[in-house]
């Protein structure tokens, strides 16, 4: 958070720099100091605010195509007589750590057609979602692994698996 406040500050510092405080000037004086942030990270106490950053503006895009790509698919096995659903209730395994990553994870998943976060079991680290349109747990686990991978470096976690874990609840 001390990143947004600092170039919040810079940003503010620069439309008084300039003397005319407009939008324009306001988004010029957030990309400047959104430059200085990654140009000082250490010494300015930012961390890593530019790369969580990036990987938020990454996320925002992979799910906009996901979202799309999830709605169209809907819609056409809307249109089929018989549609090959296939619904079913998985246990995923997460790798997320912290509240608020795994709230974010079980909304991406609700928002998005075709699945639905139903619960989470916090001793086991396990949410408990309903899928259609996956051919078997794996592929259905292997989907929200997808959108749990989007997430992992937005919150700062590595986001390599662990396949025995995946594989335990297969």
């Amino acid at each position: 958070m001390r990143g947004v406040s600092l170039n919040i500050l810079l940003a503010i510092v620069w439309t008084l720099f300039v003397g005319e405080f407009s939008l324009r000037e306001l988004a010029i004086g957030m990309l400047l100091g959104f430059a200085i942030l990654s140009i000082f990270p250490l010494s300015l106490g930012t961390g890593n605010y530019v790369g969580r950053a990036l990987a938020l503006v990454r996320f925002v895009f992979f799910f906009v195509r996901e979202l799309t790509v999830a709605n169209i698919q809907v819609a056409l096995w809307a249109l089929r007589p018989h549609p090959p659903l296939h619904p079913m209730i998985i246990a995923y395994p997460l790798r997320l750590r912290g509240d608020n990553g795994q709230t974010v994870l079980a909304a991406t998943i609700t928002l998005m057609p075709g699945s639905v976060a139903m619960g989470f079991n916090p001793e086991r680290s396990v949410l408990y979602a309903h899928v259609i349109g996956a051919e078997n747990p794996r592929a259905a686990r292997a989907s929200l692994k997808k959108v749990e991978d989007a997430l992992l470096p937005l919150y700062g976690q590595g986001a390599a698996a662990d396949p025995a874990v995946l594989e335990e609840n297969a």
